[in-house]
């Protein structure tokens, strides 16, 4: 080989690598080594295939050109995206499908470039710490690459060679192709071959979410189910990326229409990408929060007092892939699946892949100025969380910092907004269950959610969770000026909330909380006319008897509190005015 090039003799290295056990070597390259020795020549393997490909398709060039898959050229190296010190054995990279590609293999490794990662061991019977290895290092793929669905994996342990597939609720690995023999080998480039040829979603990448390399930005397709068409937008940043193995990757973006201009700029939108549970016919997700979105738009629209109180449905949809014979067809896990027998995907539950656009897009409650900004904040969101439960009967079930945010208008005043109904759903659905899902984020979740008592949830769950956003913003601070002053990693008895088992954290709220006392007197409070045997009644049950008036009071309360907040602020800007003018 020239200078720079590779040196193709390095693959026999490696098929004919014999372990120490069949050869009784120490010292050759049969015998015992560290495993680096053979990434150059597992690259060499790849490679060899890559230009052997590309020379056959030249003389007969086929109607899509094959990427030029190698591997990085800088092995056992943290990538110079990671934000931890793990060193990644190898990786595939590639030419096609992945922006700023310059058609040849990086010098530097990098996740975002990655087309599948490689762990490597010398022996075969290293192989569950290979895949351990493969699935810690996996997420970074989906963390740096936004148009990820699903990801591919390489695990080399001596001559045997696992392709893995890493989906949202398993990993699947193949058999073992073993390079050492001929078969083995064959195996492993129709493999690459078929990487190298096959459409970019089969190789785990969104058709519908693209990078531009003209204008240097992603845009993003939303399929409409109603409107029958697809409206593109343009990424303006990432509010939320995916990080984890396993789970519904969920991604937001916040984005504007294609179509807009610097004259005429269109309004934000947020983007909402993730794959939920389907149900068990197929058709619908278990928690189909677009259906939820379309149902309070289409009841709650036209009510100009809870305008942009709540996330409004722009577009929304099951997002279509294209597939054979230039169709396009629902994106689910299923359809991933498609060539793969049915006997090894009875344990996989399906997924469906929803995008959604609403407006508007809101601020992190963190971001509030002053406490009688929160208070408008938590009046708007909770007047807002009535109505849904009331005029469309959906039950949000996950209040926490996260889904309570707020806009600012043009003359600085706040308006709170209640988003993300994931876990929403309907109230009528809530009678047939059991025992209801425990559904939520920890710190702010319900006792009786915490416990997974058999009484069905009401939207006294969700102002239960108020109450504990309150303390728990009360004791942190309300904003991140507060929340930077405050450790709260430290011993506050707060913190219980966070930390442990569900029962624990329930066990924690109670003690703070709970009374006999209180609870024989909360009724009377209400002005409900009640006799109770505390030793025989469920209070869960007790308090979802009295829920709406229960609801009405507190309601009231946080109103009122609502509107003499809106006045200080008023007061305060006109003040300021006042004094700017002096």
């Amino acid at each position: 080989p020239g200078q720079g090039a590779v040196d193709y003799s390095l693959l026999l290295k490696w098929v004919n690598l014999k372990s120490s056990q069949d050869t009784g070597s120490s010292n050759s390259e049969t015998g015992h080594f560290r495993e680096v020795k053979m990434y150059p020549w597992v690259g060499a393997f790849i490679k060899y295939v890559a230009d052997q490909l590309a020379k056959a398709v030249a003389d007969s060039p086929p109607p899509k050109t094959p990427r030029q898959l190698e591997t990085f050229r800088k092995a056992d190296v943290v990538a110079i995206d990671a934000d931890d010190w793990r060193r990644v054995d190898m990786a595939l990279t590639q030419c096609i499908d992945s922006p700023k590609r310059d058609g040849t293999s990086e010098e530097k490794f990098t996740y975002a470039q990655s087309a599948a990662l490689i762990e490597v061991k010398r022996y075969e019977a290293e192989e569950t710490a290979a895949f351990d290895q493969l699935a810690l290092y996996t997420p970074y793929l989906y963390a740096t690459q936004v148009n990820r669905r699903f990801a591919w994996g390489l695990t080399i342990c001596g001559t045997h060679v696992r392709a893995c597939l890493f989906i949202h609720d398993n990993i699947l690995a193949s058999e073992v192709m073993d390079v050492a023999t001929e078969s083995g080998r064959k195996q492993f480039v129709t493999l690459l071959v078929n990487w190298a040829m096959c459409e970019s979603q089969r190789l785990g990448y969104d058709p519908t979410i693209r990078y531009n390399g003209e204008t240097s930005q992603w845009e993003i397709d939303v399929w409409d189910d109603e409107s029958r068409e697809t409206r593109t937008y343009i990424c303006e940043y990432v509010v939320a990326d995916t990080s984890s193995l396993f789970g519904q990757h969920r991604r937001c973006f916040v984005a504007r229409a294609k179509e807009s201009s610097d004259e005429q700029p269109a309004q934000k939108v947020l983007i909402k990408d993730a794959w939920a549970y389907a149900a068990a016919t197929g058709s619908k997700a278990a928690r189909d929060e677009l259906s939820n979105l379309r149902a309070i738009r289409d009841k709650l629209g036209a009510d100009d007092a809870l305008a942009g109180t709540y996330s409004h449905l722009e577009a929304g949809g099951v997002v279509q892939q294209m597939h054979t014979k230039q169709k396009t067809a629902d994106d689910t896990t299923e359809s991933i699946f498609a060539d793969i027998d049915a006997s090894v995907l009875e344990e996989v539950p399906d997924r469906i892949h929803r995008r959604v656009a609403t407006t508007p897009v809101g601020e992190q409650l963190k971001s509030v100025r002053s406490v009688d900004e929160l208070i408008v904040v938590v009046g708007d969101v909770m007047a807002a969380h009535t109505a849904i439960v009331r005029r469309c009967g959906i039950l949000h079930r996950d209040l926490s910092t996260n889904n309570i945010m707020f806009c600012r208008d043009d003359d600085g005043m706040v308006r709170g907004l209640l988003i993300d109904f994931d876990n929403a759903v309907l109230q009528s659905d809530l009678h047939d269950e059991q025992r209801p899902d425990q559904i939520g984020t920890f710190p702010y979740m319900s006792i009786g959610n915490l416990e997974q008592s058999s009484v069905k949830r009401t939207a006294l769950d969700d102002w239960e969770s108020l109450i504990y956003i309150l303390c728990w913003l009360g004791t942190i601070g309300i904003n991140r000026d507060d929340q930077t002053n405050v450790d709260i990693q430290s011993n506050l008895p707060i913190c219980r909330w966070r930390d442990g088992s569900a029962e624990s954290v329930a066990a924690a709220k109670r003690q703070f909380l709970e009374s006999s006392a209180a609870f024989e007197s909360a009724p009377r409070a209400h002005h409900l006319d009640c006799s109770i045997d505390i030793s025989t009644v469920d209070p869960f049950a007790r308090r979802a008897e009295f829920a709406d008036a229960i609801v009405d009071d507190l309601l009231r309360v946080v109103q009122r509190h609502r509107d003499e907040a809106l006045e200080r602020i008023k007061d305060a800007q006109q003040l300021e005015s006042f004094l700017v003018s002096l």
